[in-house]
């Protein structure tokens, strides 16, 4: 049997590599949720992985590397909560949206400063990462909300353009929220976003007639 293959404490080289390197990306987490990322060394986050430095090398070669994997991971998770439902009425694909998008960040405080705060401005490799995840889940929400209503069917660029307003709306929402301390409280937000979308959508189907 190899050394890769060579178990060891009742797991293989393998599984004690994928092991450590999940507490890295725990670690990284961590850290880049409440001191920040550009506040974190590699140094702290083997400290608080309670692993040596070389372990952070066997998986990343740089602490940037380590910042798209926990951004990859808190975007996934983040997804699922704005993605989550199956509405066929435009009110409610909106509402769903950005109903999961405050639960999620009030929830996951930690996970939604990597993605509110801590990404931006980074690097442009950073910055593309958080542009094609707003993109994809843009797309997708604008496809949702676009089969509920009434009238001619976007083009492809107005499908962009469209996801564009959703995601950026939603996220400046969600960033004037949690800076100011999850106030108002969640549904009492809700309810001034459901009569502010409720007036867009009237407003918009009156105008098509």
């Amino acid at each position: 049997m190899s050394d890769q293959g060579r178990p060891y404490a009742g797991a293989s080289r393998e599984a004690r590599k994928s092991a450590r390197r999940e507490q890295i990306i725990t670690a990284g987490t961590s850290l880049f949720g409440t001191v920040g990322y550009r506040a974190t060394t590699v140094g702290a986050i083997c400290e608080e992985a309670g692993l040596n430095k070389r372990y952070f090398y066997e998986s990343f070669a740089t602490l940037e590397d380590l910042l798209c994997e926990v951004y990859e991971r808190v975007v996934a998770d983040l997804r699922g909560s704005v993605l989550a439902g199956d509405e066929d009425e435009a009110l409610m694909v909106l509402r769903g949206f950005i109903s999961g998008f405050l639960t999620w960040a009030q929830a996951n405080p930690v996970k939604a400063r990597v993605h509110l705060f801590e990404v931006l401005g980074v690097s442009a490799r950073i910055d593309e990462l958080y542009r094609s995840y707003g993109r994809a889940i843009g797309d997708e929400l604008s496809s949702r909300l676009s089969a509920t209503m009434p009238g001619p069917e976007l083009t492809p660029g107005q499908q962009r353009v469209f996801g564009d307003v959703l995601v950026g709306a939603g996220l400046q929402i969600v960033v004037n929220w949690v800076i100011s301390d999850y106030q108002p409280p969640r549904e009492e937000l809700l309810q001034e976003i459901d009569g502010t979308l409720g007036w867009v959508l009237s407003a918009g189907q009156a105008a098509l007639g």
